[in-house]
């Protein structure tokens, strides 16, 4: 009982964590991450996303490829817009592009992108687990001919966002959250239709 209660109190306590620095994750916490990020419901076990890892210089290649897709998804974007851009790789010492990858077959491609989604929570949540900090990142394209160049991305993949890891800058408690009721996302269905929740 005490078991399921810190693994509920660990998946309730998750936050993303803005402000990261070196050291990332090491090696081997990387492995374990995205080993957990394997592990999320996947109907047909197709696996239908996979990762790219930017790490020191890395990180420039990649902020290179996110202005360059920028400025050809809003051409005349002004220069210094487009190095914020660029700078958004520079947020923490390691990177983890999250690419949906779907496969051919009878599994709908909806439920493919839902499984490679679950793979990006896995890995911050995986991160929080072992006590690195993590924030989920995206921009309003997910295509572009940098970035299909730089991650190989093939004509039906897409990048999902990018997932920053590293140090939490400070120690701080998590933000609470809103106040949740129940009720407001959840309805109970019974043989008289739908009802609000007990």
């Amino acid at each position: 009982m005490n078991e399921s209660q810190d693994l509920l109190d660990l998946v309730v306590g998750r936050r993303s964590v803005a402000a990261l620095a070196e050291p990332g994750p090491s090696a081997a916490q990387l492995e374990r991450i995205l080993l957990a990020a394997g592990a999320v419901p996947d109907h047909g076990l197709l696996r239908p996303f996979r990762f790219v890892v930017a790490e020191g210089d890395g990180r420039a290649r990649f902020g290179d490829a996110l202005a360059a897709s920028a400025a050809e998804h809003a051409p005349g974007m002004p220069e210094k817009k487009l190095e914020s851009v660029r700078a958004k790789a520079f947020r923490s010492p390691t990177i983890v592009a999250l690419i949906a990858s779907p496969k051919p077959g009878k599994i709908a491609l909806w439920e493919q992108s839902a499984t490679a989604a679950c793979a990006g929570y896995a890995i911050v949540l995986a991160a929080h687990a072992l006590g690195v900090g993590a924030v989920w990142k995206s921009v309003p394209f997910t295509k572009g001919r940098a970035l299909a160049e730089a991650l190989g991305l093939r004509d039906d993949e897409e990048m999902l966002g990018w997932i920053h890891l590293g140090t939490p800058v400070r120690d701080e408690p998590p933000a609470p959250r809103p106040p949740l009721a129940i009720g407001d996302i959840a309805s109970v269905l019974d043989p008289g239709g739908l009802r609000p929740w007990r």
